[in-house]
């Protein structure tokens, strides 16, 4: 019986362990299986928000870069076109003060060579008989043909003559003396009057060495250089492309033709080394890889910043229109075609940004290129320097995700539950400033440069919002910067306004009817080629009987030339009062240029024509200084007056100036004018001429001043149309005689 009992109590025993040990198998598997759950969602959401932060973090790196790239190019590409635009119309003002002066000097000798008989022998040293020449001497050369041939008394007294054309190439060689040129007048005969200038120290010799002394004597005859030839060929004032000199370096020409009684007689030419041009393209090289270049209508490159390379200068240049590389070879035909624009091109496999503008007054067209990494490397530095911080961010949070999770598994679920609730808080903590970053650079790529970004969570983050409002405050400096530049240039174009006003201002008013009385008719008219001009036009009373009218040219545009106009005008209206007497018009002229002499430190000049008229009798008295002959009007038939007895004023004092005298008759009118008028061209680049003008007179011949001024007016503009005007257009008509009813 008490084993029975001992037996039963021993299975009661094993029974209750066993419960215990399956509730506390059903407490650890549940308990763990809560924290396997916990802990896997835990992890899925610190995944999730893991690639959330990722893809937000892609998106500020793509605006960041796209915005960036798009600013800097943006600016880059107006930057570059107006460098290119500036640069070229500098270089192309300086080209068209060398193309007025061969223009001027074709015209002086033409007007020499017709009219030889009123000139006398003039000697100037011959090249082959001085063992030296100083530069800045006035020599004569000639041909080795000529030279072999020998010059017989003709040609002799043709050359002593011509000899007089020192007067003027002196002068205007002076204005060249700090630059490598040589001044030619080279005769189809064979013989040449020319001045060398050489920068250095007076006196410095045009030879290099005594062998070249005996290689110009033995080989050199302008009659085969380039220059010449070219201006024969073509009948006009043109620049040759770039040729070797006889000194062995590089130069390139300007050169006009001048006649005689025959037809053509010779060239004018004004040769230069393109050294300072050289020069001033190497100047204006942008940054590390930038070139600055020059094509020339063939599409040769003639001035480069680069020695090297398919933008290299040089005689045999390649035609760049024809080269393999698609881009660049559609740039040169548009740059030889006189386009402006800013274009993409790869240049020796290099992508670049070009910009190229055409120059005014020759067939050249100015380029610069900056490469294209090199304009773009703002924006990669940035767009690196995003992808940097950002890497470190991902870190920073891989980091923290792992430390949380290790968390996790040491507090099991309180800990769990705590760290999925502020798992969220951080991530929003973390998202935060990254979506105000995002923001704040689309607001500043939307052009907002005042931005700034506040962002303080003393992190990278942060630093990266400091990094921002840097290249914010760099790019609102920049553009200020354009912006006093513009407020520069618009200065300068309101100043230039009010000289032109100040300019019209000086003009005599129009006289009314009441002035004129029914004796004569008189009507004026002047545009200046530029804001202000070097032309100008007067007309006043003696008396009640002697009118005086003056229409005259000064040797320059702008305002150095309205200066000087000004002056001019001021001595020949003061002699001209104090002296009160048409019989003395000539001692008044004469006392005025050797005023204007005294005064002229500028070498300009003057030509002009002024005249006096006796209302009362129809004399009219006048000199004629170098100026156009005027038209005269005379029943259905105009007439140029005689040309020009008197030289050009402001060059030489106390000179004889002889005046003349014609008699109008009722009806009767003088046309004055200056060169502006007879040497307008239409877009065909033909000149209007004087003939033109003579039978446009012709026809209105017996009418009114303001009739005839209204005719030719209509008549020159319509045949200029929409070509560029090259010079002052000044015109005064002068009727003698009572209307017409």
């Amino acid at each position: 019986m008490k084993g029975i009992k001992s037996w039963l109590r021993r299975i009661a025993a094993h029974s209750r362990g066993g419960i215990r040990r399956q509730v506390l198998f059903l407490v650890l598997v549940c308990g763990l299986s809560t924290f396997l759950a916990t802990l896997m969602l835990f992890g899925y959401s610190l995944y999730g928000l893991q690639e959330v932060l990722e893809m937000e973090g892609r998106d500020i790196e793509e605006v960041v870069a796209e915005s960036v790239s798009d600013s800097v190019g943006k600016h880059t590409r107006a930057w570059l076109r107006t460098t290119a635009e500036n640069e070229a119309a500098h270089m192309g003002r300086e080209l068209a003060v060398n193309s007025d002066d061969v223009e001027f000097l074709a015209g002086s000798m033409t007007m020499l060579m017709q009219s030889r008989d009123k000139y006398g022998m003039r000697q100037i040293v011959n090249a082959r008989d001085m063992e030296d020449i100083a530069a800045g001497t006035p020599y004569l050369h000639y041909s080795p043909q000529l030279a072999a041939e020998g010059v017989d008394g003709e040609l002799a007294a043709e050359i002593g003559q011509a000899a007089n054309f020192v007067d003027v190439l002196i002068p205007l060689s002076k204005t060249y003396w700090g630059y490598r040129s040589d001044f030619v007048v080279a005769s189809r005969k064979g013989y040449s009057i020319c001045v060398d200038n050489i920068p250095g120290e007076p006196g410095q010799s045009i030879y290099p060495s005594p062998e070249a002394r005996t290689a110009f004597l033995e080989r050199y005859d302008a009659r085969q250089r380039p220059w010449y030839r070219m201006a024969q060929a073509k009948g006009t004032c043109t620049y040759t492309d770039v040729f070797l000199a006889e000194e062995g370096y590089l130069e390139m020409g300007c050169a006009a033709p001048y006649y005689d009684e025959n037809g053509f007689a010779g060239v004018v030419g004004i040769n230069g080394s393109i050294e300072d041009l050289q020069h001033q393209v190497r100047q204006v090289s942008i940054g590390r890889t930038g070139i600055s270049f020059c094509l020339d209508g063939n599409g040769r490159v003639v001035l480069s910043s680069v020695g090297e390379g398919v933008l290299a200068p040089g005689l045999q240049g390649a035609d760049l229109r024809e080269n393999p590389e698609p881009t660049l070879a559609e740039a040169a035909r548009r740059m030889t075609a006189g386009e402006n624009d800013v274009v993409k091109v790869l240049v020796d496999g290099q992508e670049y940004y070009l910009a190229f503008a055409p120059l005014q007054n020759a067939d050249w067209s100015f380029g610069t290129l900056i490469g294209k990494d090199e304009v773009l490397a703002p924006a990669q530095e940035v767009a690196s320097l995003v992808q940097e911080e950002m890497k470190d961010f991902y870190e920073i949070l891989g980091q923290t995700f792992a430390g949380g999770a290790g968390k996790a598994l040491l507090l099991l679920f309180p800990l769990a539950m705590v760290a999925l609730f502020t798992s969220g808080v951080l991530a929003d903590r973390l998202v935060r400033p990254i979506r105000a970053l995002t923001k704040g650079v689309q607001e500043i790529a939307a052009g907002n440069l005042d931005k700034k970004l506040e962002i303080h969570t003393g992190n990278e983050v942060e630093e990266l919002a400091a990094c921002f409002n840097e290249m914010t405050e760099e790019l609102k400096e920049h553009v200020q910067r354009l912006s006093q530049a513009a407020a520069k240039e618009e200065r300068v174009r309101t100043e230039l306004e009010v000289a032109a006003r100040i300019q019209a201002g000086l003009l005599p008013a129009p006289l009314t009817p009441a002035v004129q009385a029914g004796k004569f008719s008189l009507s004026a008219f002047m545009q200046p080629a530029k804001e202000v001009g070097g032309d100008l036009y007067d007309f006043y009373f003696l008396d009640e009987d002697l009118l005086v009218v003056t229409v005259a040219d000064v040797s320059d545009k702008g305002v150095p030339a309205a200066l000087f106009m000004v002056m001019t005008k001021t001595l020949l209206k003061d002699q001209v009062l104090r002296r009160r007497n048409e019989k003395d018009l000539a001692q008044a002229v004469a006392e005025a240029n050797d005023a204007l002499v005294q005064s002229n430190t500028t070498f300009m000049f003057v030509t002009a024509f002024i005249g006096i008229l006796n209302l009362s009798t129809g004399k009219f008295i006048y000199v004629n200084a170098g100026h156009n002959p005027p038209l005269l009007c005379r029943r259905d038939r105009a007439e140029y007056l005689p040309k020009a007895q008197n030289p050009i004023l402001g060059v030489r004092g106390k000179m004889a100036i002889v005046a003349e005298t014609l008699v109008l008759q009722p009806r009767d009118a003088l046309f004055l004018y200056t060169d502006g008028v007879t040497e307008a061209r239409d877009e065909a680049k033909e000149f209007f001429g004087e003939q033109r003008l003579q039978e446009i007179l012709s026809a209105t011949a017996g009418q009114e001043a303001e009739k005839q001024m209204e005719t030719v007016l209509e008549k020159l503009f319509a045949f200029v149309g929409d070509a560029n005007q090259s010079d002052d257009i000044t015109m005064l008509a002068l009727a003698y005689g009572k209307k017409e009813n």
